[in-house]
């Protein structure tokens, strides 16, 4: 069963589905899509040969829907989210995908069910505490077939302190304006302003990575360095 705290994350997005994508592309001045397709050629470069992929906290679908782009129509996708009202929206943009609304740490499918297991923009929710997010990562390994690739795409804190202080400042300012033209999501805002600040560095995260089980952590930063794709195999 998902924890209380977990339900109450899916509840924040459950209060902010109907405008998540236009607040991502205010908050990112509509980067976020780049990073998106960027991610996801980079998971077609890790394992070109992939015929299933699990998009896990999918949210509206939005990187099922670069994956899709990405691999075409030989690559099977599936999403899952705790959040019933943001898989409402996925629904209607990824008619025929199979999407279950699951807790990230229980995923309802059999150990080595898919070739990639993908998150994106959704891996600092987990961290509740380190054992919390250690505990999905290895149920993300779990339904992992062996040899197949895990990617997340993740902010992250940048190696420059220059770029540090500015993503600092630039958060808690966009933030601060969305919470004024959205009063009613404030919570939702101010809980996704923590996570994006106080979440692991690249190497903090590669490094995670192992403990949890996985081979050859690797992570890439993208432009301006505010965000780091990784990739890690079973």
């Amino acid at each position: 069963m998902p924890s209380k705290a977990e339900l109450e994350i899916a509840g924040f997005y459950d209060g902010i589905y109907l405008f998540y994508g236009a607040a991502n592309s205010f908050l990112t001045l509509g980067l976020d899509r780049w990073w998106r397709a960027r991610a996801a050629a980079a998971a077609r470069r890790a394992l070109p040969e992939a015929r299933s992929a699990l998009d896990v906290c999918c949210g509206t679908g939005d990187f099922l829907l670069a994956l899709g782009k990405e691999f075409g129509p030989g690559l099977r996708l599936t999403g899952a989210d705790l959040s019933a009202a943001m898989l409402s929206v996925a629904g209607t943009r990824l008619p025929g995908v199979p999407l279950i609304r699951t807790a990230a740490g229980e995923l309802p499918f059999p150990d080595g069910s898919f070739d990639l297991v993908t998150i994106s923009f959704a891996t600092r929710n987990l961290f509740l505490d380190k054992e919390n997010l250690l505990a999905a990562l290895r149920e993300f390994r779990r339904v992992l077939r062996p040899g197949g690739v895990f990617l997340n795409l993740e902010t992250t804190r940048p190696a420059g302190p220059a770029v540090w202080f500015f993503m600092r400042a630039y958060v808690k300012t966009v933030i601060g304006l969305l919470n004024l033209l959205f009063p009613k999501s404030s919570p939702s805002y101010s809980f996704l302003k923590s996570t994006i600040l106080d979440f692991y560095t690249a190497g903090e995260f590669s490094a995670l990575l192992a403990e949890a089980g996985f081979a050859r952590p690797s992570h890439a930063a993208l432009f301006p360095g505010a965000v780091a794709v990784h990739t890690a195999r079973k």
